[in-house]
């Protein structure tokens, strides 16, 4: 059984697990589909072709599955939202749908989205991410599997945040965060590994050990993606780790967000 508000409105056609909570003005349309044990607080709204998880925790204000704010959107199209198991999305937090027919926003497992943050359309959110308050993703952004965005920071459509990448706040994230690396500045550039958020995700000295090198070798080096993948390749065949950095390099579209080569004398 569900615990379902009297001032809730659910829509004829929409799907809910047992066990869900719907607090007060609360809003689910037709074609919403929502597993087990979701607790919605007031004024909580989720629309479209969205589906939802099990056991998900949505904060008031929360918007959900609404269209796309792209202006090429088609609003006879049908585009859709997946939303994962076990999530926690904050007060005033948007998801908006997908903006090409067929395609879909996703969210995965475990993830934190803080109050007022935003995931544009045709965005992928690996599991475990954390987005803090009032950051911004605009179209096609990818965040893989534990990576951190800190607060009020704005990512370009099409960038991509490696796994166990961490973005410092106020930043403007323009071009790919390598995987296991932290960022930071406007705009946001590579400048460290995340050693100590590595650390704690359970990662050991002779990983992180490899991991920094191939930052060395990649970011600080001055060799060319190539000329980086045949070093790394030879130093390190059978790192997982050091694969993910470099395949992720290559399939960069945007570019990686490089530190800027000082001036001599500088």
């Amino acid at each position: 059984m569900s615990n379902i508000h009297a001032t809730a409105i659910i829509e004829p056609g929409a799907e809910m697990g047992p066990g869900c909570v719907i607090g007060p003005y609360s809003y689910i349309g037709a074609h919403v589909k929502m597993g087990a044990n979701n607790i919605l607080h007031s004024n909580v709204v989720i629309d479209g072709h969205t589906t939802l998880g099990d056991d998900n925790e949505i904060f008031p204000f929360a918007v959900l599955g609404k269209i796309s704010q792209d202006l090429k959107f088609d609003k006879s199209w049908i585009t859709y939202s997946v939303i994962g198991s076990h999530n926690v999305i904050r007060e005033y937090v948007t998801v908006n749908a997908a903006s090409i027919e067929g395609e879909t926003t996703r969210v995965g497992d475990h993830c934190l989205l803080l109050s007022y943050s935003h995931i544009a359309h045709d965005c992928i959110l690996g599991d475990h991410v954390i987005v803090s308050c009032d950051s911004k993703l605009a179209g096609h952004v990818t965040m893989e599997d534990h990576a951190i965005l800190n607060a009020k920071s704005g990512v370009v459509q099409f960038v991509r945040i490696g796994k166990h990448a961490f973005v410092g706040g106020f930043n403007k994230v323009a071009k790919d965060i390598l995987p296991f690396c932290i960022a930071d500045g406007s705009p946001s550039v590579i400048r460290a590994v995340n050693k100590i958020g590595l650390e704690r995700s359970g990662f050991g000295p002779e990983q992180i050990s490899q991991i920094t090198d191939a930052y060395k070798v990649i970011i600080r080096s001055g060799k060319t993606a190539q000329e980086a993948v045949t070093i790394l390749e030879e130093r390190y065949p059978d790192s997982p780790e050091v694969r993910e950095m470099t395949q992720f390099m290559q399939s960069s579209k945007t570019g990686l967000a490089r530190p800027r080569k000082r001036a001599a004398g500088t």
